[in-house]
């Protein structure tokens, strides 16, 4: 299979993926807080918000493994870059066209939207696999240094945004479609930017190696299909993904409701983001050293408290507080749940188990969002965080018992460390069994 290093891609192709990363992420700066107060100030109710926003994502179980197994076959992501932030583009920046409280439109905008974002979202954890490669222990690292700059991206959009809706209201005013509107005719231009930039992402392609002289064949990899820690690690990550995202798309609402300004609400959202890209810059390096397992266990085992957290919330500030935890939660998954993936994968396979990870999200974000719909309408805000909790609680049961770790480190076989490490016995592999995917 191809490998290479990341040193060996010309630099302005890596800038490139890094200002790819940067836009990419900063579209959920505006989308995140944003789209719930626009569709209620659509004439939308909380359950129908849940709704629009949940077969959005419902689609990316059909549509996210096409388009990872169509770029697999391509063997090429750029083409497919460009037509996901062109529909995704297009798609909000028609929000504005859709006349008051037609959910219709707004599912099938929604839709489009989030899969061409969703794409966008994970291809850049298999264009840096590609240019790490296989054989590198370095993955975690060098997926992080790039998507940093996501996260930058995210707190730069959210403040600007906030700021200039804030900048036409008076303390007291509401937020009105006529004021959230501008959120949506610049906002997508970020979209048409990102099919601009995408052309110059590197996009290494595979091709045939040397093979080193061996004495017995080497493993075959079990497969997608085969790998029971890859089943199990995505039913664990669904489950935190329902908790956490089916919560959090209520969570402007819940602002709002507390008397923020929009200003306070990107602000919350920022907060998260800031300590995000300070656990970022540090996770990568050091789950190469330890391996991915504890610091993942950190973020599951964390989410549910978090969550609990908002419950007694008394104004925005409390919230913001709160939501700062967000660094951890996001600053762990968000970059080594895809170095988790790529270490079980091969070039050959890495973009339909990252399409995988997509689709698992995509199914957890949209039916999270109507649940969380029904609850906050009929039973408040409030009990729907505290279900949520117990769901985040089954997902940290699930990967602390059946999910074991995707990048031995020998720096954890005390027998005190080894659980934390190695996970559970019945998945431990063999001495002298090779190593997942590699």
């Amino acid at each position: 299979m191809y490998s290479a290093s990341s040193s060996s891609v010309p630099r302005v192709r890596r800038v490139a993926l890094a200002v790819c990363m940067f836009l990419i992420t900063g579209t959920v700066g505006f989308l995140q807080p944003f789209v719930p107060l626009y569709l209620e100030a659509a004439g939308l109710k909380r359950g129908q918000i849940g709704i629009v926003t949940g077969v959005g994502a419902a689609l990316a179980l059909l549509v996210q493994p096409l388009l990872g197994r169509l770029s697999d076959r391509l063997d090429a992501r750029r083409p497919v870059m460009v037509a996901a932030a062109l529909v995704a583009g297009l798609s909000y920046f028609a929000y504005r066209l859709v006349p008051a409280g037609n959910a219709y439109l707004f599912v099938l905008l929604t839709a489009l939207g989030s899969n061409g974002f969703g794409y966008l979202n994970v291809v850049g954890g298999v264009l840096v696999g590609r240019m790490v490669g296989t054989a590198s222990r370095s993955g975690g690292a060098a997926y992080a240094s790039y998507r940093v700059w996501g996260s930058v991206g995210y707190i730069v959009v959210s403040l600007v945004t906030g700021w200039l809706v804030s900048r036409g209201l008076g303390p007291r005013a509401g937020m009105g479609r006529a004021e959230l509107t501008p959120v949506f005719l610049y906002g997508p231009l970020l979209f048409f930017v990102i099919a601009l930039v995408s052309l110059l992402v590197p996009d290494l392609r595979r091709a045939p190696v040397a093979a080193a002289p061996s004495t017995s064949p080497p493993p075959e990899s079990p497969g997608l299909s085969g790998n029971a820690n890859l089943r199990r690690f995505l039913l664990a990550f669904f489950l935190y993904q329902f908790a956490l995202y089916g919560a959090s798309a209520y969570l402007s609402l819940f602002l709002k409701s507390l008397g923020a300004s929009p200003l306070w609400i990107t602000g919350t959202f920022a907060a998260g983001v800031v300590c995000e890209v300070l656990v970022m810059v540090q996770v990568g390096g050091l789950t190469d050293t330890y391996g991915r397992r504890p610091a993942l266990a950190i973020a599951f085992l964390l989410m549910p408290l978090r969550l609990l957290l908002y419950i007694p919330a008394t104004g925005p500030l409390w919230v913001l507080l709160v939501q700062t935890l967000h660094g951890v939660n996001f600053g762990i998954m968000g970059t080594i749940a895809v170095a988790f993936i790529n270490d079980l994968t091969t070039d050959r396979d890495r973009g339909a188990a990252q399409a995988r990870l997509a689709g698992t999200s995509g199914l957890a974000t949209a039916l999270a969002p109507a649940v969380c719909g029904w609850m906050a309408q009929y039973w408040g805000i409030g009990w729907m965080f505290a279900a949520m909790s117990l769901i985040g609680a089954a997902a940290a049961f699930i990967f602390m018992t059946q999910v074991h770790e995707s990048h031995p480190s020998p720096l954890l076989l005390r027998p005190s460390l080894r659980w934390l490490s190695g996970g559970p016995r019945s998945l431990s592999p063999a001495p002298d069994a090779a190593e997942p995917g590699r």
